[in-house]
């Protein structure tokens, strides 16, 4: 069983708690517009996005990219730090809420912070030395570099969003099972 990363934005732990209630769902409409892409361009259709629910909040869908480990990279890489330290930070990968709708862990602000101040370049060179720290420690959920740099790409634009507004990311993990109605 694969699992499903959905990272989106909150000005709280108690709100991005409602990720679990249906705080991702999207309308109807976005949900026509997924299959129609799936249809004729399933290529596009399984990059990473950002994509607005039904309540107004930005999320990103993403198969599999782990949230604790593979961001930890992401924010050494993007810091300077080392992933050691980057994992004693108390909000790297830590439960906010947890269920049968899967768990939300949060994504530190230091890392929102970091992609919110790259710019396109120096992101795409960060994306691409991400995905070789990846490698160096073995098998890892990204397919290649490039969905490396477009997830990367895909993040900070969610993540300059939220420094904008004052939130913090979190991600919420579903099993493959479980729709995303």
């Amino acid at each position: 069983m694969g699992v499903l990363t959905d990272y989106f934005t909150a000005p709280s732990d108690p709100a991005a708690a409602a990720a679990l209630d249906g705080l991702l769902d999207l309308t109807p409409a976005a949900h026509e517009a997924d299959r129609e892409m799936h249809r004729h361009t399933p290529e596009t259709a399984s990059r990473p996005r950002l994509q607005i629910a039904a309540n107004g909040t930005p999320v990103l869908f993403a198969r599999g990219v782990d949230p604790v480990v593979m961001l930890g990279f992401l924010e050494a890489v993007l810091t300077g730090r080392t992933y050691e330290r980057v994992r004693d930070d108390p909000r790297q990968g830590s439960l906010v809420a947890g269920g049968d709708g899967g768990t939300v862990l949060t994504v530190t602000d230091t890392l929102r912070d970091a992609l919110a101040a790259r710019d396109a370049s120096a992101l795409e060179r960060d994306g691409y030395a991400w995905a070789a720290a990846r490698r160096a420690d073995g098998p890892h959920d990204v397919e290649d570099d490039e969905a490396a740099v477009r997830f990367a790409m895909v993040l900070s634009e969610l993540a300059t969003g939220a420094a904008a507004r004052g939130e913090h990311l979190y991600c919420r993990v579903i099993g493959t099972e479980r729709s995303r109605t």
